[in-house]
C-alpha cells in the first residue's frame, strides 16, 4: 500500500532564520532546536507532522496552518515535540503559510514561518448502486442521521492535549485498498458524495485493528456509517473504522496498537463487506494511507 514518503525540514537559528530542502534534513545551528516537516506530498487530503528537536532552549511551542492552531506536545523521545497538521481533501491548490512559534525559557517568542505550496490533485469518481433509503432517506429516520452526525462531529471536537500513539501508524489489515480516497461519487446516478476514507478489501469477519494506541470516543452501530469505532490518538489525530459486523471495544476503554477492535462486515450504507478507514487531523479530512509514512 505504501510509497515512498517526502521529507522535509526545517532549521531554525537563533535569529528566526530558515534553511529549508527537501530529501532530508537540514542541519540547524549547532546546539540550536530544529523544526523538521514530514509529509509524503503538498497536496489535499496530506496530513504534515511538525517535530522539533530542542536542546532544553525552548519551553513551548504552537504551530498555525491553513486557519488551524495547535500546541506542539512532548514527543516520544526525550527533547523532542510534534504535533500535526493536514491539508483537507477539499483543499484549494495555491500557497499557504506554516508558522511555527516557540516560547524561551526566559519569555521571549520567536516566531518562523515558512512558504509552501499546495498542488492540485485529481480524484478518481465512480458510480454505485445502492439500496433507496441511503440515498434518499425515508424521512423516519432523518433526525437520527442528523443526531448522529452531531454524536460523531462532537466526539472528534475535543482535542486531547498529549500524544497517544505508539510508534508509527500500521494498517487495521493487510488487505489491499481500493485506492478511493477523495473519489466523487454517483451514487444511483446522483451525484452525492465524497469519499473521505480508504475502502479496504476486507473479507467478512476477518480482525479489524487499531491503527495506532489511543483511546475509544466512539463505538456504535450508525445508519450511514454501520458498527463504528473512532479512535483519539491525541493532539487532534483520530482515526475511524466503519461497515463492521461486530463491536469488540467499549466507549472510553483505551487501546493498544494493533489491538482488535471488531470484525469486518457490511453494515450501514455498504455494497458488500470492507472496511471504510479514515483518517481526522484536527478538522482536515487526510488519506489514512498517508499516516503510514509519518516518521513517529
Amino acid at each position: 500500500m505504501a510509497a515512498r514518503a517526502a521529507w522535509a525540514a526545517l532549521a531554525i537559528a537563533a535569529a528566526a532564520a530558515i534553511a529549508g530542502g527537501f530529501a532530508g534534513q537540514v542541519p540547524g545551528p549547532a546546539g540550536g532546536p530544529v523544526v523538521r516537516l514530514s509529509y509524503r506530498a503538498l497536496q489535499p487530503g496530506e496530513p504534515i507532522l511538525v517535530s522539533l528537536r530542542s536542546d532544553g532552549s525552548v519551553r513551548s511551542g504552537s504551530v498555525a496552518f491553513m486557519g488551524r492552531r495547535t500546541d506542539l506536545a512532548p514527543g516520544p523521545r526525550k527533547g523532542s515535540f510534534l504535533a500535526f497538521v493536514g491539508i483537507d481533501v477539499q483543499a484549494k491548490a495555491g500557497p499557504a503559510v506554516l508558522v511555527v512559534k516557540l516560547v524561551r525559557p526566559d519569555g521571549p517568542v520567536e516566531t518562523v514561518r515558512k512558504d509552501l505550496l499546495i498542488v492540485d490533485k485529481a480524484f478518481p469518481s465512480t458510480k454505485l448502486t445502492l439500496a433507496q433509503k441511503f440515498v434518499t432517506p425515508p424521512a423516519s429516520v432523518q433526525a437520527r442521521i442528523k443526531r448522529e452526525g452531531e454524536i460523531v462531529a462532537l466526539a472528534m471536537s475535543v482535542i486531547t492535549p498529549a500524544w497517544l500513539g505508539d510508534g508509527p501508524f500500521v494498517a487495521p489489515n493487510e488487505a489491499a485498498s481500493w485506492s478511493n480516497f477523495g473519489q466523487r461519487r454517483l451514487n444511483n446516478n446522483v451525484l452525492q458524495s465524497l469519499h473521505t476514507g480508504l475502502d479496504l478489501r476486507v473479507p467478512f469477519g476477518e480482525p479489524i485493528k487499531a491503527a495506532n494506541a489511543g483511546r475509544v470516543v466512539l463505538a456504535a452501530d450508525l445508519y450511514m456509517g454501520g458498527m463504528t469505532v473512532i479512535i483519539d490518538h491525541g493532539l487532534g489525530v483520530f482515526s475511524s473504522y466503519g461497515h463492521m459486523s461486530k463491536l469488540l471495544v467499549k466507549r472510553g476503554e483505551s487501546v493498544k496498537k494493533g489491538q482488535t477492535v471488531g470484525l469486518c462486515g457490511s453494515t450501514g450504507r455498504s455494497t458488500g463487506p470492507h472496511l471504510h478507514w479514515s483518517v481526522r487531523v484536527l478538522d482536515a479530512r487526510v488519506d489514512p494511507e498517508a499516516m503510514l509514512h509519518l516518521p513517529l
